[in-house]
């Protein structure tokens, strides 16, 4: 099998952890979709974005080899509110 492009919405929410003195808001993955095409990533990333439920939104685009077990790095078409940085 060759490799594909696959399309994702992936969002994320802020969380609490740690206890006491040591607890800190930590950014964590809420939801990740997987889309048809790079408009329909783009438009799910803005809509669940504006839904205003999410602390930020990615819409990107891999390439995958499912045979390999390949992923490539992440080219990113949107990137909405707060997101992990990209040296992360």
């Amino acid at each position: 099998m060759t490799a594909s492009k696959r399309y994702v919405c992936q969002t994320y929410r802020h969380a609490e952890r740690g206890k006491g003195a040591a607890k800190e808001q930590v950014l964590v993955q809420a939801s990740s979709i997987e889309c048809k095409s790079s408009t329909e990533a783009e438009a799910r990333a803005q809509r669940m974005f504006d839904g205003g439920s999410y602390a930020g939104a990615d819409a990107f685009s891999i390439e995958v080899d499912v045979e390999l077990g390949d992923y490539s790095d992440p080219t990113f078409i949107v990137r909405l509110g707060d997101v992990p940085p990209l040296d992360a």
